[in-house]
């Protein structure tokens, strides 16, 4: 028993045990086991798509400051016309392509700055 505690998830023999038993007894419960266990991997299914609904929520937020920021040094210092703008809306689309959208403020300002060849 003592090499299913890990994988498991518990922290000690009782609580295997208690978990062991919740989940037998609800086997037992249940009319029709087949939709026990679809409930029980169900359930994980949910527990996976919560922490990843969640981890890509943090991205999301990481990404959006990050566009907010370029959108105000866009919009403060951008002079030029509509048809640049339109250039640009290009170079970006191209180049978050070709970065699979792996961009940031600092190397767009080292390419502006001519530190690195594009």
């Amino acid at each position: 028993m003592d090499g299913w505690l890990e994988t498991a998830n518990c922290k000690n023999r009782s609580e295997f045990i208690s978990k062991a038993l919740r989940f037998y007894m609800g086997y037992l419960a249940t009319d029709d086991v087949s939709s026990y266990v679809c409930e029980s991997v169900s359930q994980n299914i949910r527990g996976i798509l919560t922490e990843n609904t969640n981890r890509i929520s943090k991205l999301m937020f990481k990404w959006s400051v990050e566009l907010n920021m370029m959108m105000h040094i866009v919009a403060a210092h951008f002079k030029d016309d509509v048809s640049d703008l339109r250039a640009l809306r290009g170079y970006s689309a191209d180049e978050v392509k070709r970065t699979y959208g792996n961009i940031s403020l600092d190397t767009a300002l080292d390419i502006q700055r001519g530190n690195f060849d594009d």
